[in-house]
């Protein structure tokens, strides 16, 4: 990815906007999202955000591969070229 390709990602996706993609990968650290205008910058969803079981808040769902999901963009990682979002 270029520099100009990761600043039209920064414009079009800025911290706390709303993002809607489907689940492609879940990993122990976080959810690999993808993101219509991002690919193949890739957006991670952080476990922080996940929801909690009304019943136990002490279990976290995780979407399953292939899921539509929505959420908040919280930082874009320049370290990595990725978009973190937590999930809404």
């Amino acid at each position: 990815m270029t520099v100009d390709e990761w600043a039209a990602a920064k414009r079009k996706f800025p911290v706390g906007s709303q993002v809607a993609g489907t689940v492609e990968r879940v990993a122990g650290f976080g959810i690999f999202v993808a993101v219509e205008g991002l690919d193949p910058f890739g957006v991670v969803a952080d476990v922080a955000g996940m929801h909690k079981d009304a019943a136990d808040d002490a279990v976290v769902i995780w979407p399953e591969v292939g899921e539509s999901v929505t959420g908040v963009v919280v930082e874009h990682m320049e370290n990595n070229g990725k978009v973190k979002i937590h999930l809404t």
